[in-house]
């Protein structure tokens, strides 16, 4: 499922504020929301935004590293290239969705 407009301008402005607890934050929120979401919709958002903010996926969900260096930095201490990044991003979900029927 797509992300929502309200919740590509919550990862752009995130992304913009070059701060890695805010834009953690707010892809885990934008997770928890949009449960149809994976990881490497939200780093295309990052991508066509121009963001120096880019997605690493890992065992326990992702982590957020600002720049290309130290993505490829990251990605190669994970033991991966960027193609498996990208692939891992796409299937990653760390957060199980909500219950079918809850609030969110």
């Amino acid at each position: 499922m797509p992300l929502s407009i309200q919740h590509r301008h919550a990862v752009v402005f995130a992304g913009r504020t070059h701060d890695v607890g805010v834009i953690t934050t707010v892809v885990s929120e934008v997770l928890v929301a949009s449960p149809g979401t994976n990881l490497s919709e939200i780093e295309q958002v990052f991508r066509d935004s121009n963001s120096a903010a880019y997605l690493v996926a890992t065992t326990e969900g992702f982590v957020v590293v600002l720049s290309a260096m130290a993505m490829l930095v990251a990605v190669s201490k994970a033991g991966m290239t960027v193609e498996q990044n990208r692939a891992a991003l796409a299937t990653c979900r760390p957060w199980p969705a909500p219950p079918a029927g809850s609030a969110n």
